[in-house]
């Protein structure tokens, strides 16, 4: 009778599977290392790619799946996360990930414009529209540390609330009546006193207006309406009804709406005008008391409309790929997660597009990829943080023959060369290993030499089928 998984584990003083999980942000291991480890990611790109602060400097990382890009995503996120509660002066984190939305919104209104003579693809969806979509994840990040009470709103200048305000009209996300509930809960830190109570009467300042004959007011209401028309007509990456933006829009004066020039048509493909808005919400961001703005973009291939498809995941990051606004701002920096089709794009970009993005400029790291040794380490340390006693190491050839040399061990992880095949190969390995084991004694369990050849005979064609699964070849 062969002996269970658990057993060979507790033979090993394990309470746990190291691995078991393949995906990062399901590995409660992997949490638990990286909150013991102080926060560091053993990979030789980790520094490159995080920056002091953490997230200073936009990096763009190139790697296959399975490689470890949202392992480092998450060390970089608990970092930040970390960092902030140590630190007055904090530093936000927009995650833009979620593209399907955005996506979908912005095909929605290209369909609806009949104007066109052509299907909207995702080579119109322009740097314009990813500053709109990034300003949307970046008020809801902001918006979410006010309302945890984080931040005061108390430091911005009049004219920084109004910058606020009008940003949170055009890009604050969810049902029309989520901007009130949002300025009612910050009626006392952004309004003066009164001025919410006259929000939301346009109609009924029009009629006083009306009846006195007064033209000022019918005036003012028009022009409420038509910067509200401009904004939903213009940002084409959500839809809003421009009522609700009107009503959203009455907070501010008039004559600061006047200066932004926000009220003609053509600004949806301007991209001076959303450089300005991210200006602008940088500008109340470090008011606030943060050091620095990381985004960070991931999952370009899962979109539906992209689907993995590496010409269209080309078609939709090129815009962003660019230096004015990679370099914008000191305090603004970009951490990218791509998938490593995208690389060739870079090699191969022409000199016109090379000279806008400016790779030279930015951190850019390929191949992402792992060496034996580091993966023996990491295997070793999720061994040794699933012991009773994690305080002691606890290296990973304990788990195989006494007699199996360490070279054969480490030439196979050079072979397997990311965590996940590893993590993979391993369980197999232990898996194997209980089903052709008897008993165990007081002695733990080892895997055999017989087992770990067998096992490693079939990784080749494994990591050939991966590949050919997620439509790529192996590195």
């Amino acid at each position: 009778m062969s002996i269970t998984m658990s057993q060979f584990l507790k033979s090993h003083g394990l309470q746990r599977n190291p691995f078991i999980e393949e995906e990062a942000q399901n590995d409660k291991v992997f949490e638990d290392l990286v909150n013991e480890a102080g926060y560091a990611f053993n990979h030789q790109a980790w520094d490159k790619f995080f920056g002091e602060p953490p997230g200073r400097g936009t990096s763009m990382i190139f790697g296959v799946k399975g490689s470890g890009k949202s392992a480092l995503r998450l060390a970089l996120e608990k970092n930040i996360a970390h960092f902030n509660r140590e630190h007055s002066e904090r530093i936000l984190l927009i995650s833009y990930d979620d593209f399907n939305s955005f996506l979908e919104a912005f095909k929605r209104r290209g369909d609806q414009d009949r104007k066109r003579e052509t299907a909207i693809t995702l080579k119109d969806f322009g740097l314009a529209q990813h500053l709109d979509a990034i300003l949307v994840c970046g008020m809801e990040a902001l918006l979410k540390e006010v309302g945890d009470e984080s931040i005061a709103l108390n430091p911005l200048e009049t004219y920084q609330r109004h910058d606020l305000m009008m940003l949170m009209a055009f890009y604050l996300s969810g049902p029309p009546d989520r901007y009130h509930r949002v300025m009612n809960d910050l009626r006392g830190q952004l309004l003066p006193r009164g001025l919410m109570e006259r929000m939301g009467s346009g109609t009924k300042a029009a009629f006083v207006g009306l009846s006195t004959l007064g033209i000022a007011p019918i005036l003012r209401q028009g022009f409420y309406g038509a910067v509200a028309r401009a904004a939903a007509r213009e940002i084409l990456v959500r839809s809003r009804n421009p009522k609700d933006i009107k009503r959203a829009l009455h907070a501010i004066p008039s004559g600061y709406l006047q200066d932004q020039d926000v009220k003609r048509r053509g600004w949806r493909d301007d991209d001076d005008v959303r450089r300005l808005f991210v200006t602008k919400f940088i500008d109340v961001v470090m008011t606030l008391g943060y050091r620095q703005i990381v985004v960070v973009m991931d999952k370009v291939d899962e979109p539906s409309l992209i689907n993995g498809a590496r010409e269209r995941m080309e078609d939709f990051v090129w815009p962003l790929w660019n230096n004015r606004i990679l370099q914008l701002h000191p305090n603004l920096s970009f951490k990218m997660l791509l998938p490593r089709q995208l690389y060739e794009a870079v090699r191969k970009a022409g000199s016109e597009k090379a000279n806008e993005a400016r790779f030279d400029k930015q951190k850019i790291i390929y191949p992402f990829r792992w060496g034996d040794k580091q993966l023996y380490d990491m295997m070793s340390d999720r061994l040794r943080i699933c012991r009773v006693d994690p305080s002691r190491p606890y290296p990973l050839n304990n788990l195989f023959d006494e007699a199996m040399p360490m070279r054969e061990i480490l030439a196979v992880l050079d072979r397997l060369r990311q965590p996940r095949f590893v993590m993979n190969y391993l369980y197999r390995l232990i898996a194997e290993t209980c089903a052709q084991t008897d008993s165990v004694d007081d002695r733990p369990a080892r895997i055999p030499r017989e087992v770990f050849y067998q096992i490693t005979a079939t990784i080749g064609e494994d990591i050939k089928q991966y590949y050919q699964t997620l439509g790529e070849s192996p590195e």
